[in-house]
């Protein structure tokens, strides 16, 4: 399968110098073990690392006001395959990809967008990869904000009633003197203990132990 270079560079709005970077970044493993050539997945690999720390930084700049917890819960939303998947679309990438499979799965299509976050970086560079980011991810870096309307508790409790999940909270106990308190819960999630959390009051410990799993489990 020959690739249209010129094409997905347009959709991409980044010209490359090494266009076989840009090869590789849409060449699955099913195809690359029959024509025997490279594949994606150490590209996906590299790519992922470098959406983490583009999107830990724009985070930690733009929103000085949000906790380490809301920012790791964006960021979160922003690196999931349920972000990246519409974004591939979007940018019409999906068909590019050379694969043998005729159906791929959203973690699949997702992917790509890794690979070539990581072709664009090798090629160009961070300030490339950079503006890559910023660019395709516009509408999501801006939904960011919207995620933080919601805390935790009401987004897990969502979460939890949409998948049929019974979701609970236990008081387990307190520390500290009496004119400051910290309370610590615990969270559990079909009977299992999730998480736990601790704060200077029931709800403040209940959203801690929330925050936790939110961040763990990534929901939006």
């Amino acid at each position: 399968m020959i690739l249209n270079v010129s094409e997905i560079e347009q959709r991409l709005h980044y010209t490359f110098k090494n266009k076989q970077l840009l090869a590789q970044a849409f060449t699955h493993s099913s195809y690359a073990n029959i024509e025997n050539v490279e594949d994606n997945e150490r590209m996906e690999f590299f790519g992922d690392a470098i959406l983490e720390y583009l999107s830990s930084d724009y985070l930690y700049t733009r929103f000085s006001q949000c906790s380490e917890g809301e920012l790791s819960a964006m960021r979160a939303r922003l690196v999931s395959a349920e972000s990246l998947f519409p974004v591939v679309e979007r940018l019409g990438l999906t068909s590019y990809l050379r694969t043998i499979n005729k159906e791929l799965s959203h973690k699949t299509v997702a992917n790509i967008y890794e690979s070539v976050l990581c072709a664009i970086y090798i090629d160009g560079g961070m300030a490339k990869a950079k503006k890559f980011f910023l660019y395709s991810l516009k509408r999501e870096l801006t939904d960011c904000i919207g995620a933080l309307n919601k805390d935790a508790k009401t987004r897990l409790q969502e979460y939890c009633q949409k998948n049929k999940l019974s979701l609970s909270y236990k008081y387990v106990g307190r520390d500290g003197p009496d004119n400051k308190p910290v309370f610590c819960y615990e969270l559990y999630v079909n009977g299992q203990k999730q998480s736990e959390g601790k704060g200077s009051s029931k709800k403040a410990a209940e959203q801690a132990a929330a925050n936790k799993l939110v961040t763990k489990w990534r929901i939006d």
